[in-house]
């Protein structure tokens, strides 16, 4: 796997080091951000919004354009990854599916053990500015480094959370990032996290909106958009990628569900804009 085009999508680091009044930092569209936030207070978009209260270890996925707002006294290190970078950041093995996977959602996390995180991040930094044969080999295995952090800290936390609607749908998010191309059953997941599926299937809907079976068919047919417009993957083996043993199931499924079929949503995808209606955006 070639490195990641740092050069052309750079990595930014900043430090947030007790400004003496609020400062603004701004978060941009196309960039997942990671704040390591030690102590303060920092707020997104408008000073009268909730704030988020260090230690914390702070990841966004992907939003629209805003602000990062901090308090007076604030320390943090906020990392900017472009979604170029992050793509290509992670091994294409089943683990590095797993945390992409994870990552594709916001997540906010007790900040117990930054410290841990912040060597990582000092070394990704080091090698960025280095400009030294192999730097840009190193710094994306610090970036992994970064990210497989992250994703640890995010399951230990989901998985220790109890038993409340919140934290059991969060355990079948996280669950179904592993599991959904195996096809596992609600029940499977309903066995895994420890209760009843009438108990999950009410939180799962409650947190989501979906049920689990709907969220975890909404997941394959976003898997599935993302690797018909985003590859050119034949559609046979996208359809074994994602755990269906027929291809004319997988076709059968997905058409159900989108409304066209997988060639005439990639077809349609791959149209010049304006000429057509776009399946793209879906789901």
């Amino acid at each position: 796997m070639p490195p990641p085009p740092f050069r052309n999508a750079p990595i930014r680091v900043q430090r947030i080091r007790s400004p003496l009044t609020r400062a603004a930092y701004a978060l941009h569209s196309g960039t997942a951000y990671l704040l390591v936030l030690s102590a303060g207070t920092v707020r997104l978009g408008a000073w009268n919004e909730a704030g988020i209260e260090g230690p914390r270890l702070w990841w966004r996925a992907e939003a629209a354009p805003t602000e990062l707002l901090a308090e007076a006294g604030t320390r943090a290190t906020l990392l900017s990854i472009p979604d170029l970078v992050l793509a290509q950041s992670l091994p294409a093995a089943q683990m590095g599916e797993t945390v992409r996977q994870a990552l594709r959602q916001d997540l906010s996390l007790p900040g117990a053990d930054n410290d841990r995180m912040l060597p990582l991040i000092d070394g990704l930094e080091a090698e960025l500015s280095a400009g030294e044969p192999g730097a840009e080999v190193a710094a994306r295995y610090y970036l992994a480094l970064v990210l497989t952090h992250v994703w640890r800290r995010a399951r230990t936390e989901l998985l220790t959370q109890g038993t409340t609607a919140e934290g059991l749908a969060e355990r079948f998010v996280l669950l179904a990032t592993q599991h959904a191309r195996q096809h596992w059953t609600v029940a499977d997941y309903a066995r895994a996290i420890g209760v009843s599926r009438d108990r999950l299937g009410s939180a799962v809907k409650g947190a989501t909106g979906f049920s689990p079976q709907a969220y975890l068919h909404r997941h394959l047919i976003r898997e599935a958009s993302e690797l018909l417009v985003g590859t050119g993957t034949p559609i046979g083996t996208i359809a074994f990628r994602l755990g269906f043993a027929d291809p004319a199931y997988f076709t059968r499924f997905f058409s159900r569900a989108v409304g066209v079929s997988p060639s005439r949503f990639r077809a349609a995808a791959k149209r010049p804009p304006n000429t057509e209606s776009s399946y793209a955006a879906w789901p």
